[in-house]
């Protein structure tokens, strides 16, 4: 038996945050419900659209990336009649997950006090930008605003460059593992307690969190960390280093002179190694630009994957820059059933990803693509709320449902 079955989810919000979540459940047993709307939709519905995509907003590969396992249930929640529709759902519901701004939920009458009149026993989280308290929380953004708000950009890139930030949106991606492990946290309260509970994470904070290193050096003396590149405070040589073919490349680290002396030997003992300047970890540090440069010269004739190997077999800590081909070659993730090809009826078959978390005696699911939108609206509210068809084709008539 999956460890979330029987466990009811309603999720409400859009893009990256709150689906990436609610997967986590969706993909070990739980029911997952989102609520959508073609009025207003997610925008990833939009934003990853392919050119000349004849399916509308059931064409974004993003979207059905995101959301596998899932329900869609089109609903205009501008209309009130809508909203009551949310609001039965959220009586069947054991969780409901949102990631609107902190106005949205109030202003359908769906915020944690409202809803507890209601449900009691209800566990609800939201997880917005800036959180649901303080000065900044009405602002809306997007992991793009997280990453600089929360120092990432201060600590990514070059130093004598401008601060670039992390790829993607990465507080996007940080902020839904806290909220899947808070649920699972108060699910498990609730079953030894009876309470419900309202969780607010903020995911500005998720991010400070996850640089703690940095602000705890520099609340105890002053340091403020900066950016390096590729480069390392302790290791040298400690970078990104060309090799054969177009836009190929090597991650290498040494962080000590025994390990330098390990990296000679693999490398042949070219005669750059032998430089006396280069023994001792202060002389490589004194010299790192032309270091980097002597070493760049003989891994460019390298193929990255088999010089990774070689130097891992010295004992050297070595990788591949891979592209995405080359992972969704890999054999490592291959063992491990990382990805796995679903058919959707649009866009045929793709790769999707599993989590990297394994449970024994519950492996994760993949049995359905993201769903298009409303596709299982009939489906919830009949078999799920007891609706009947034709209570259900009037709301689709007046609007309602759409």
């Amino acid at each position: 038996m999956a460890v979330f079955e029987g466990v009811k989810v309603l999720e409400l919000g859009a893009g990256a945050a709150g689906p990436v979540a609610t997967r986590y459940f969706a993909d070990h047993g739980a029911t997952v419900v989102r609520i959508e709307s073609s009025r207003r939709p997610d925008f990833l519905r939009i934003l990853f659209l392919t050119p000349g995509n004849p399916f509308g907003l059931d064409g974004s590969p993003m979207f059905v990336l995101m959301n596998p396992n899932k329900k869609s249930v089109a609903v205009d929640m501008s209309k009130p009649e809508g909203v009551e529709v949310v609001r039965r759902l959220v009586d069947w519901a054991d969780v409901v997950s949102e990631n609107f701004s902190p106005k949205a939920m109030a202003k359908w009458g769906l915020d944690y006090e409202s809803l507890r009149e209601r449900k009691p026993d209800l566990l609800m989280v939201s997880s917005c930008l800036f959180g649901q308290t303080g000065p900044q929380r009405m602002y809306p953004g997007f992991g793009g605003q997280g990453s600089a708000l929360s120092g990432f950009n201060q600590m990514a890139g070059w130093p004598d460059r401008e601060a670039v930030g992390p790829h993607a949106t990465i507080t996007d991606s940080l902020s839904p593992r806290y909220v899947a492990f808070l649920i699972a946290a108060a699910l498990l309260h609730r079953r030894r307690t009876g309470e419900g509970q309202y969780i607010d994470v903020s995911q500005i904070e998720t991010g400070v969190y996850s640089l703690s290193e940095m602000m705890v050096r520099f609340s105890a003396t002053g340091e403020v960390m900066e950016r390096r590149g590729n480069r390392d405070e302790r290791g040298v040589p400690h970078g990104v280093y060309p090799c054969r073919g177009d836009d190929r490349w090597i991650a290498i680290a040494i962080f000590s002179d025994p390990e330098w002396h390990l990296l000679r030997r693999a490398l042949g003992n070219p005669a750059f190694s032998d430089d006396p300047r280069f023994d001792s970890v202060d002389g490589r540090r004194a010299h790192e630009a032309e270091l980097d440069a002597c070493l760049g010269r003989w891994t460019c004739d390298r193929d990255p994957h088999e010089l990774a190997e070689t130097l891992q077999a010295a004992g050297i800590e070595a990788g591949p820059v891979q592209t995405y081909e080359d992972l969704l070659g890999d054999p490592q993730l291959a063992h491990r059933g990382h990805f796995e090809t679903l058919h959707h009826p649009h866009l045929g078959e793709m790769q999707f990803e599993n989590y990297a978390i394994r449970l024994s005696e519950s492996p994760p699911r993949l049995e359905a693509p993201g769903p298009d939108l409303g596709e299982h609206t009939e489906e919830v509210l009949c078999d799920l709320l007891g609706f009947d068809a034709s209570e259900v084709q009037r709301l689709v008539e007046e609007e309602v449902l759409v």
